[in-house]
């Protein structure tokens, strides 16, 4: 489970599943990593984007727990913070945040000294690394598919968290080779607008939608599925995309 800690400027992840609460986020995110096993049917590494339409929906949080839910389940997993403005998953992992992906595409580290281990057996972590002038450029480079190219044969998963797609651009030339998107939407904080606009981007270069979670959801008093996505807590929820959903 994690919990996004309000003005603080970074999150906080706690894992002790302590109560009913925290053991229902929990198999929120099992019912997620379900959805997302069965939604990227290919051999061989699957590449997976999360990403939001504006800041503040929980997007980071959230991908970090989809991460840890697939490793927990025995897959060999890699983490990307490809959020390299507001790079903020090494404070909460308690990792350096370089060396990373930007130390690897511009020469000044490899690989190997990059990738960074956690606390979570079979998750590992290529941290944003120093800060860049150009992100986007950086992202969209040949140099950046030629990386995943090679990490692809050395993880079952590659989760990638990127920067929301209504603010900037960086996240749509690693959505569009990826084998999957997953858009966090907050519940009364991301609006159908927003919304429509970044399902419209995602769709305009033809990239794979396989799913939208429900963060902070209005359902969080109830104890059960409803409509597709499951309301406690924190509100955690998953739904396949599909035009009656927009």
């Amino acid at each position: 489970m994690a919990e996004e800690q309000k003005g603080s400027g970074r999150v906080a992840f706690d894992y002790s599943y302590g109560n009913s609460e925290l053991f229902s986020v929990q198999e929120a995110y099992k019912a997620i990593r379900t959805n997302i096993i069965l939604s990227v049917i290919k051999d061989g590494c699957k590449k997976i984007v999360v990403t939001s339409s504006l800041q503040a929906e929980g997007k980071s949080t959230t991908s970090v727990n989809i991460a840890i839910s697939l490793a927990q389940a025995f897959n060999k997993v890699l983490f990307i913070d490809c959020d390299l403005r507001l790079s903020k998953v090494h404070k909460a992992l308690g990792i350096a945040r370089d060396p990373g992906i930007t130390n690897i595409l511009s020469g000044l580290a490899s690989i190997e000294e990059s990738i960074q281990p956690t606390k979570f057996e079979n998750l590992f972590v290529i941290p944003a690394g120093i800060p860049a002038p150009n992100p986007s450029e950086m992202l969209a480079s040949a140099k950046m598919q030629l990386l995943l190219s090679k990490l692809e044969t050395k993880f079952d998963y590659i989760i990638m968290d990127t920067p929301p797609i209504n603010i900037v651009s960086d996240a749509l030339p690693l959505a569009k080779i990826a084998d999957g998107v997953i858009l966090v939407v907050r519940s009364r904080v991301t609006t159908y607008a927003d919304l429509d606009k970044a399902v419209k981007a995602l769709q305009f270069i033809d990239a794979k939608i396989i799913g939208m979670i429900l963060n902070d959801s209005a359902e969080e008093k109830n104890k059960h599925y409803k409509n597709n996505r499951y309301g406690y807590g924190y509100g955690y929820g998953y739904s396949g995309y599909n035009e009656k959903t927009r």
